[in-house]
């Protein structure tokens, strides 16, 4: 009831001042209802005009709506509607990507895929160094024992929220799913064996033109003919690891072509009917190995 009596008394004190207007200009003739002209001839200079009161009375009626105001006020505060809240989301990490950081992330990722896919199919000494590196990456596992220490070193202690710097307590026990499993290039009996000396790898007896596989995945690093083991094949594999194929009637690879782990990289040579032969070396860190040690024959 209090607003109402203040709007009323509100549009009773407009009344009152629009008719005292209305008598101070019928008693100042018409010069109030016409233009002023400026003394340097310019144009007549309009008097302002106020709103009607139709209008105001209006614009009052509707504001006492409690629903309409509230819209008013929505649509006038762009903090009330949530619109600065929802900008200030796009912006956030968590929000969702937008179409064009999708489209951009597509093309990033592409030109990234092609120049390590053309990298690999270059021969060329920097693109061998590449090789290298993302070879390594994607198969040898962090040393954290580095990082370990720079952290102790500077924090004053390992972080317990890492689990694989905390080295006290019992030692995890190794699995064998964590070795690799390498693939025996032949099937063949042994005769002639490695002795670390005049024989740094194994001769064996297989049946003729029989299929060698490789050992591990690797790069081809030599095809060619030796003296010493004939047309030989050198993979080089993760971890400083080598194997060496000779005595090799055939070859289906060459030099820089990547190997998975038991693919066909040739056939052993012939020997006596229905026979062939087929030498093979391994080598850790360029130190001869027992190949006995390494995989099986039999």
């Amino acid at each position: 009831m209090e607003v109402k009596d203040k709007v009323k008394q509100r549009r009773m004190e407009r009344l009152r001042n629009l008719r005292e207007g209305q008598d101070a200009g019928y008693r100042g003739g018409s010069a109030s209802k016409s233009y002023r002209s400026s003394d340097d001839g310019s144009l007549p200079i309009r008097p302002e005009l106020d709103l009607p009161l139709y209008a105001d009375a209006q614009w009052n009626r509707r504001m006492e709506d409690p629903e309409i105001a509230w819209r008013y006020k929505l649509r006038m505060d762009p903090s009330l509607n949530g619109r600065d809240y929802l900008d200030n989301e796009e912006k956030s990490l968590f929000s969702p990507p937008s179409r064009r950081s999708i489209i951009t992330k597509l093309i990033i990722s592409s030109m990234v895929f092609a120049a390590v896919y053309g990298m690999f199919h270059i021969n060329q000494p920097w693109a061998n160094k590449g090789k290298q590196f993302i070879t390594a990456s994607l198969t040898q596992s962090y040393d954290f024992s580095s990082l370990s220490a720079w952290y102790t070193e500077r924090f004053g202690g390992s972080p317990s929220f890492i689990p694989s710097f905390n080295r006290e307590g019992d030692e995890a026990v190794k699995v064998s799913a964590s070795k690799r499993t390498l693939f025996s290039p032949a099937k063949g009996s042994i005769v002639t064996s490695y002795d670390g000396a005049s024989h740094l790898g194994v001769m064996l007896n297989t049946t003729a033109n029989a299929p060698v596989y490789a050992l591990d995945t690797g790069q081809v690093i030599f095809a060619g003919t030796t003296a010493e083991s004939g047309l030989t094949i050198i993979i080089r594999h993760a971890n400083g690891l080598q194997s060496v194929y000779g005595s090799m009637s055939e070859s289906n690879v060459e030099v820089n072509d990547w190997i998975n782990r038991g693919e066909a990289v040739g056939k052993a040579s012939k020997g006596e009917p229905g026979k062939g032969t087929f030498y093979f070396a391994v080598t850790k860190d360029g130190h001869p190995m027992n190949p006995t040690d390494v995989i099986s024959f039999d």
